[in-house]
């Protein structure tokens, strides 16, 4: 879904990102190695438009194994060729994948979330010393003007000292039953899409998280033979400066496949002199038709045309995708060394903290909401 928009009527997001970044010379080939050979028609054919609608001519090759050994799979792809490679696979394959791209001295950029455990999140970032390569994390909502603009006031204390965040974050109960069927069972709700805020929590204030608690609901999932969660609430206490402040997550994938947006998500921030709310489904845009109501995101990852009606795919999720490839070139050109970006990017060190409240989460669930210290 995330390369191509496999199930869906868009274009996916890091295909598009890619074949745009290529306009400027950053990418020279692209090849998608998998594990099904009955994706090959549909990823090649998503591409090929893709190609067509920006007139860019860029290589892209498809190579599935049909065996789930990792060595093999990356053997598929002559992975040594390459400059970089973008990670998006199942959550637990996350650190497998990552782990053997990293040895083979490949600049690494894992969708979210990281990997479960801070063991393997070490593992990474020692790999990737190492090696002197470049390790991130695509957490676009870094890139969110919503959010930067929001990030922006709390440094500047528009509303003072934070008290509390709240955050809403649900999806279409279409994501675990079809699209991610087959592993949905080896994630949660918390762990594949809360881990979002998570990030932003900690990108915009810079906050430590100290100790969380999850409770959790199965019901929904279950009775279609997928042992996870439906719903996962997580309160997270953070220290700023030494400050405490709570959030509270609410978070479930059993939406209606009615609802009027695959996400709906709002964040609200509570400062002891005034509040930010921002409803990040509802961008004021909504669309009626035949096929029903929409509230339509065009900031994350849209085809637009601009006044000379030149087609581009422009949105924080192709920027994301795009500023790992720019700063990959900026490496291998020797106009950047890899510890520079620390602090700057969403980097293996950065996104160690969410990973970090992620697996104190799922020991929390397992214990029946139990307070369990965040390991940072």
């Amino acid at each position: 879904m995330f390369v191509s928009g496999a199930g869906t009527e868009t274009y996916g997001t890091v295909l598009p990102a890619l074949c745009m970044a290529s306009r400027d010379g950053l990418v020279a080939r692209v090849h998608v190695a998998a594990t099904n050979a009955a994706n090959r028609d549909a990823v090649l054919g998503k591409a090929a438009a893709i190609q067509a609608l920006l007139r860019t001519n860029v290589p892209i090759s498809y190579a599935p194994e049909k065996t789930n050994d990792v060595h093999a799979y990356l053997e598929s792809a002559d992975a040594g060729s390459f400059a970089c490679a973008i990670v998006s696979v199942p959550d637990h394959l996350h650190f497998e994948v990552a782990s053997e791209l990293l040895r083979r001295g490949l600049h690494v950029l894992v969708v979210k979330p990281f990997v479960p455990t801070v063991a393997e999140a070490d593992q990474c970032i020692a790999l990737q010393r190492e090696k002197g390569v470049y390790g991130a994390v695509e957490f676009h909502k870094r890139f969110d003007e919503a959010n930067l603009r929001i990030r922006r006031m709390l440094r500047n204390g528009d509303i003072g000292d934070i008290q509390y965040v709240l955050v809403e974050f649900s999806q279409r109960r279409t994501i675990p039953l079809q699209a991610f069927k087959l592993w949905a069972a080896r994630s949660n709700i918390f762990q594949y899409l809360g881990v979002h805020y998570v990030d932003m929590i900690y990108f915009c204030t810079g906050a430590r998280p100290i100790r969380v608690s999850c409770m959790g609901q199965k019901n929904v999932l279950a009775s279609h033979g997928i042992d996870t969660w439906d719903s996962v609430q997580a309160v997270i206490e953070w220290d700023l400066q030494g400050r405490r402040f709570m959030s509270h997550l609410l978070t479930n994938w059993i939406d209606p496949s009615t609802t009027s947006a695959v996400s709906d998500q709002k964040i609200k921030w509570i400062g002891s002199e005034g509040r930010i709310e921002s409803d990040q489904k509802d961008r004021g845009l909504h669309i009626v038709n035949d096929r029903g109501v929409q509230h339509v995101n065009p900031y994350f990852s849209d085809l637009l045309q601009d006044a000379n009606d030149d087609p581009q795919f422009v949105g924080y999720g192709i920027r994301s995708v795009r500023q790992f490839v720019a700063d990959v070139a900026a490496i291998t050109g020797g106009r950047v060394r890899p510890e520079q970006l620390q602090g700057a990017r969403s980097t293996f060190v950065e996104a160690r903290v969410s990973t970090a409240v992620v697996e104190s989460a799922n020991r929390s669930l397992e214990q029946n909401g139990a307070w369990i210290e965040v390991n940072v």
